[in-house]
């Protein structure tokens, strides 16, 4: 069968390009001054508009930061789904898998301390945030398995939903922890908490899960 030659995307609208200055433009200031530092005239004269322009695209700062997280969101689940994709759940494969993860925090600190400062400022954003977790979680195939085998069948409703409340208390507390060790710098003992949340997602994931 000959191959279909894949669609081109189409053009971007000017309405597109103009939202997305305005995010970029937030997510600048909110990186160099601080979310709560921010206001909206300030975004406006950074993306070259005026304020009454802004408030046609959004009409609060929360907004932006939701529309900034659906564009991270991919990024999230590329790293999680590394997690759900390893041979095997042992502690030692997932502590490979944290190093990983780290690099990335280590990588992007600027954009993750503005993404926390909204989190902790902003209920909208924060409850996004939870809500995030909750859908990359429900894509995982190591949730349904519940095993490291990844042959487990169907699950009743019932645990699965306990299960995904383990494993995005997990993904919440394991942000925690890197925010505390990369955007802080407030444990020393890296290596030893590192070690800790392996052992904890090897758990998980080998299905011992249940309250």
């Amino acid at each position: 069968m000959t191959a279909q030659p894949t669609a081109a995307p189409g053009p971007v609208s000017r309405a597109e390009e103009t939202r997305q200055r305005f995010v970029d433009a937030a997510v600048t200031l909110f990186k160099e001054h601080g979310y709560g530092a921010t206001s909206m005239s300030q975004v406006a004269a950074a993306a070259g508009s005026s304020r009454a322009n802004l408030y046609l695209y959004f009409h609060s700062k929360s907004e932006i930061v939701l529309e900034w997280m659906l564009e991270l969101r991919p990024e999230l689940d590329r790293i999680y789904s590394q997690l759900d994709h390893l041979p095997e759940y042992s502690v030692q494969s997932c502590r490979v898998w944290l190093a990983q993860v780290v690099a990335v925090w280590r990588a992007h600190p600027e954009e993750l301390d503005a993404m926390e400062q909204a989190m902790a400022e902003d209920s909208d954003v924060h409850r996004a945030r939870v809500e995030l977790c909750r859908e990359t979680a429900s894509g995982l195939q190591a949730l349904r398995c519940g095993s490291g085998n990844h042959q487990g069948g169907e699950l009743p409703s019932r645990e699965l939903a306990a299960r995904q409340v383990h494993m995005v208390s997990l993904m919440l507390g394991t942000e925690s922890c890197l925010s505390s060790m990369v955007l802080h710098e407030a444990i020393l003992e890296e290596d030893l908490f590192l070690n800790a949340l392996a052992c904890q997602w090897s758990t998980l994931l080998n299905g011992l899960t249940h309250c």
